[in-house]
């Protein structure tokens, strides 16, 4: 876990197993002005969210330990209990499809923002949830916004995460493959990087299907994924 807390400022919990995704959103979430705390696991999550106070929690669904649709039921279960304060969860998703928006409200989610965070419908969320007008208060001045350089990070995990699908296709375990397919989709599309997207979302879906798919199959978009990884800039 990671951040930092401002009482002048919205306070946000952001909720990824992308490291790609947490730096972008913190970033830009400090430059509109709001204080940013991440978490990489829902476990951690829960963590943090018994001990801290948010104004806003962005959690992203598919997590390899606790989903964030089981994060979303707990939490609310714990408020129910009066343990804690209601606070806002909004899901943060590469799905955008009617099923997965559903799944977010049924399990206590108040809404569902895209991968990339729509810097618009942020700030409309930030203003419902919060009460907070982005454009009355001067953003945090925080250097190390400036000093992610995410193309480099979105390179390094990408490439840990190829050798990590080249194991699990080696072993198999299809759904393996799938979690990390989507972890690394979230990712480039955070980074607009929109061919290697096409290709994660081949891989996901090869790796879904009910008939066996042949490994060499799945080993050939994998391969495809390295060569595209290369040759981002």
């Amino acid at each position: 876990m990671s951040g930092l807390f401002n009482t002048t400022h919205p306070t946000v919990l952001v909720v990824d197993d992308s490291a790609t995704s947490r730096f972008a959103i913190d970033r830009q979430l400090k430059k509109l002005g709001c204080g940013v705390t991440s978490a990489s696991d829902g476990a951690s999550a829960l963590g943090v969210l018994a001990t801290y106070r948010f104004d806003l929690v962005l959690l992203d669904c598919q997590m390899p330990d606790l989903d964030g649709y089981e994060v979303a039921r707990q939490f609310r279960l714990r408020e129910r209990k009066g343990d804690a304060p209601y606070t806002p969860i909004i899901a943060i998703s590469g799905e955008a499809d009617a099923e997965h928006m559903q799944l977010c409200l049924d399990s206590g989610m108040d809404g569902v923002l895209g991968k990339p965070l729509p810097a618009e419908e942020l700030k409309k969320m930030l203003a419902l949830w919060c009460d907070f007008d982005v454009q009355a208060v001067p953003p945090l001045s925080i250097a190390e916004v400036r000093a992610v350089d995410l193309p480099a990070l979105f390179r390094s995990t990408s490439r840990d995460d190829i050798n990590a699908l080249h194991d699990a296709v080696t072993r198999r375990d299809l759904s393996a493959v799938r979690r990390l397919a989507h972890r690394m989709k979230g990712a480039a599309l955070t980074m607009d990087a929109h061919a290697i997207v096409e290709t994660l979302v081949r891989l996901e879906m090869l790796a879904a299907q009910t008939t066996p798919v042949p490994a060499e199959t799945l080993s050939a978009e994998v391969r495809e994924l390295g060569k595209q990884l290369l040759a981002y800039r």
